[in-house]
């Protein structure tokens, strides 16, 4: 019976480890990531000293994205309910999180030919029908 009880604590135990250890090593977002190591300097908008290159790898390192664009105008970075816009600005960079409408409308020149539509929504939906340029 006794080995059987400290059997059951031994499991339990190392239960609660493995819960511990996957909420603190995954739940964050990247929006979350970037509000605690960069500056903030308006809402959703933050600044690094860092060039956008480097921004870019230290939030791709901790939050991995569904997809990326790179453009002249900067690096962005497709998350599943954000958008972050990583822009040159001085010898920084200024780095924007939005939810996905609003980044899509606001970066749509840069990434709506790769994330979404014409009107800057992301989706995968390619019309139907006769003459609809499949």
């Amino acid at each position: 019976m006794r080995r059987a009880l400290i059997g059951g604590s031994l499991i339990s135990g190392l239960g609660a480890v493995i819960v511990a250890v996957a909420l603190l090593a995954g739940g964050a977002s990247a929006g979350s990531y970037i509000k605690s190591h960069y500056s903030r300097i308006g809402v959703g908008t933050y600044r690094s000293p860092s060039p956008p290159a480097v921004v870019a790898a230290q939030i791709i390192r901790k939050n991995r994205p569904y997809d990326r664009a790179y453009d002249p105008g900067g690096i962005f970075l497709r998350y599943r309910s954000e958008v972050v816009g990583i822009l040159p600005d001085g010898t920084g960079s200024r780095i924007t999180v939005e939810d996905p409408e609003r980044g899509y409308r606001h970066y749509h020149s840069s990434v709506g030919g790769r994330w979404g539509g014409v009107g800057g929504r992301a989706s995968t939906f390619r019309g139907g029908g006769p003459g609809s340029g499949k």
